[in-house]
């Protein structure tokens, strides 16, 4: 499991800016959503998820304030009168949300939601089908009417096109949506659209045929997510996709949803923070106070970034950390939900990750992940060790800011570092000490214990780069530990590197 995200500053301080102002409470503004799923359908391919997607949102929904209207696979009529019913039901100032899986196309730049009678592929041109579905926009628009204030839409209908076919007459020949192409009035409120996959790209209905989840590989991920206390839409949304992308690379599909934000005011939560209201964070200089017994790092090893988090700054932090509590977790995971410090810097470093990974191509955000995927097995090592917790939370986040950039402060280290290595002084890289170099190739030639990591690792590399994904592995590797700015994340990119070039060679 990837970790989820807080509004919150980097790790040496927790940085100046507005943590939100959650949506009015439910009594000031209802909360109503219509869920839709659609698996039955009569002339096109059947799905086998989309109504199980429906009834689990229905439940998550509800958990966070909403009153659920569902329809399970509606025909053309059934569905227009769901959509009837549904405005005739909303009011000024109301959160509306619909929730829809099944198929839908991409005509002229609109999205299309297909109901179980959507004609067969041979018997309709484009024009014919459009009179036959619902279009997104004119559907967000007709919500939009009854003078509700935040219009939210979830659209899991980018599986396979049903009508890519041969045979098929001007409907659409590939798979995937489109991004909305209209903009709403400006003013209170708006709209948030959240799909399932990218914008040309296709969804998986699920894994593979032994795929036992009764929901789709996006929503399931979505759940996880919706019940969170404090967690803004736009974080949820940058998570899921990242997830979501994660889950479906294990079956060589690319998916890496995509969200579109016409939102203005308050953030929307679907979970508020517990304690309610505007919650700022005031720019404020972190305390560091190193327990006596530490031991400073060498001079040439400075130490991780360490954010002692004062007790004003935990209490200003949503309750608990970036994931649900109360699902079953690990020893490791009911410790951080029982202590606040902890639980802030699972917020912290969530924050960090993601939006770290949002900014990398493809190959890095492989090896980001990976890198991840180690340090919360490393993580999980500390059982409900609180000190060990805490350790591995500011050793990573110190990491991550070091390659998104962020300053870093050259502190003493909660516990004593382990053992350097005993290395040579004269011990040189595996490449030349000469000519230009960028800072990380100057600390590594400037440091022996790193000279010796970077030996290593030529080596390995040499014996592991004929084994598949390895060589591209490795340039993701390299562009992550050229973000470094201080020797502690340049070693820690390196023994990791090392570890997984070993694991390549068994």
């Amino acid at each position: 499991m990837l970790l989820s995200a807080l509004r919150a500053g980097l790790a040496v301080a927790i940085a100046a800016g507005l943590i939100g102002l959650h949506v009015a409470e439910a009594s000031a503004q209802t909360r109503r959503a219509l869920v839709i799923g659609a698996d039955d359908y009569r002339n096109v391919a059947k799905l086998q998820k989309a109504v199980g997607d429906a009834r689990a949102m229905k439940a998550a929904l509800e958990k966070v304030g909403f009153s659920v209207d569902i329809l399970v696979n509606p025909d053309r009529a059934a569905f227009n009168s769901g959509i009837s019913e549904f405005t005739r039901k909303l009011g000024p100032g109301d959160i509306a949300l619909i929730h829809y899986s099944g198929h839908g196309v991409a005509l002229d730049g609109e999205n299309y939601l297909l109901p179980v009678d959507a004609p067969r592929p041979d018997r309709v041109d484009k024009e014919g089908l459009k009179l036959e579905s619902f279009a997104l926009m004119p559907l967000i628009e007709r919500v939009r009417a009854t003078g509700s204030n935040v219009q939210i839409a979830i659209v899991d209908a980018c599986r396979d096109n049903p009508y890519a076919q041969s045979g098929t007459r001007s409907v659409g020949r590939r798979g995937g949506l489109v991004e909305p192409s209209r903009r709403p009035v400006k003013g209170q409120g708006g709209f948030f659209i959240l799909f399932s996959a990218g914008f040309g790209q296709t969804a998986a209905d699920r894994l593979d045929d032994n795929d036992r989840e009764p929901t789709s590989v996006y929503t399931r991920t979505l759940l996880r997510k919706i019940a969170v206390e404090g967690k803004p839409i736009t974080d949820l949304a940058r998570e899921v996709r990242e997830d979501v992308e994660e889950l479906a690379a294990t079956v060589n599909h690319e998916q890496r949803p995509a969200y579109y934000d016409e939102l203005s005011g308050p953030l929307f939560y679907f979970a508020p923070p517990r304690s309610g209201g505007a919650v700022a964070l005031a720019p404020v200089q972190p305390q560091v106070q190193p327990p006596q017994s530490a031991t400073p790092r060498p001079a040439q090893q400075p130490a991780a970034a360490v954010p002692v988090l004062t007790p004003q700054q935990v209490a200003s932090l949503p309750a608990g950390p970036s994931f649900d509590c109360r699902a079953d977790t690990k020893p490791v995971e009911q410790a951080i939900c029982g202590d606040a410090a902890l639980s802030a810097r699972d917020r912290i470093l969530s924050q960090v990750y993601y939006r770290l990974a949002d900014r990398l191509p493809q190959t890095e955000r492989v090896a980001l992940r990976d890198q991840q995927r180690a340090w919360i097995g490393q993580r999980n090592g500390c059982g409900n060790a609180v000190p060990c917790i805490a350790q591995a939370y500011d050793q990573r986040i110190a990491q991550l800011q070091a390659m998104s950039g962020g300053a870093q402060q050259q502190i003493a280290t909660l516990t004593p570092p382990p053992p350097q290595r005993t290395v040579s002084p004269q011990v040189t890289p595996s490449f030349a000490c000469t000519g230009r170099l960028t800072q990380v190739e100057q600390a590594i030639c400037n440091d022996p214990a790193l000279a010796q990591r970077d030996r290593d690792l030529d080596a390995l590399y040499k014996a592991a780069r004929a084994r598949p994904g390895v060589a591209s592995g490795q340039r993701g590797w390299i562009r992550l530990r050229n973000a470094c700015a201080d020797t502690a994340c340049i070693a820690q990119a390196y023994d990791r590197r090392i570890g997984e070039l070993r694991a390549a060679l068994r």
